[in-house]
Parts: structure tokens; sequence; C-alpha cells
């Protein structure tokens, strides 16, 4: 008897963890346009700016990001402002140094603040500012 009580808690405690995963999946709202992450750096980079790409990264390789990405519909570039070959994206996009922009449509989401705030001291609220721009 004790031995079918623990099986029911088993199978309930282990319904309830995977369901409750499952409803706090974040999704991606892309509504058939792309969404592109840029991350511009200058040829210089302090360990600041190293960090934010990495962190970057970091999220992009967590779900349901990559699967985005493999499907084309999330777009990750990283390029030198500095770089002639980069000046037109640059003034398109009013880079003027180092900047995290996230690109939705025509909303453009600016994070360089925060990957500079947060980056290097406290890369999970970078993170964090990142999946919740890439979810809105």
């Amino acid at each position: 008897m004790k031995s079918l009580k623990s099986l029911i808690l088993f199978v309930f405690v282990l319904t309830f963890t995977i369901t409750g995963k499952a409803e706090n999946t974040p999704s991606v709202k892309m509504e058939g346009e792309k969404t592109t992450v840029y991350y511009f750096h200058n040829t210089r980079r302090c360990p600041t700016c190293l960090a934010i790409e990495k962190e970057t990264k970091r999220v992009l390789k967590e779900q349901p990001y990559l699967d985005a990405k493999e499907n084309g519909e999330l777009i990750f570039k990283s390029y030198n402002a500095e770089n002639a070959s980069n000046k037109k994206l640059v003034k398109e996009l009013g880079v003027t140094g180092s900047a995290l922009i996230i690109l939705k449509g025509d909303e453009k989401i600016d994070l360089t603040s925060k990957g500079f705030m947060y980056g290097l001291k406290q890369p999970e609220k970078l993170r964090e500012a990142l999946r919740e721009a890439l979810n809105d």
C-alpha cells in the first residue's frame, strides 16, 4: 500500500512538472517577420564588449531561439562598426560604436545600455533583457 501511494505521488509530481514546464516555455513571436539581432563592435574590444556578444550568443543557443535561428526566423549578425563595408548599415541603424540592437519588422529595440550595464558584472540580467525583448 505504501509503495502504491509513493507511485501515485511520483506520477502526480512528474505530470505536474512536465505540464508546468510546457506552460512556462517562452515562445518567439515572429508573426511572419524575421527578427534580427545586431551586435556592433569596434576594432578594439573591451571586456564588456566581449561579454555582451558572448551573453547574446548564449541566449540564442537556448530554446526556442535556437529553433527560430535554424528556421531562418531569427538572425544574429555581428559587425565591426569601424569597417568601411559596414558603414551603410551603421548609418541606417544610427550606430555610433558598440551597440546591441534587435529589429522586429519596423520595431527597433536598443539594448546597448543594458548590455554595458549588465554584460560583465551581471550577465543574467542582460540575458533576461534579451529574452524579454525577443519574446515581446
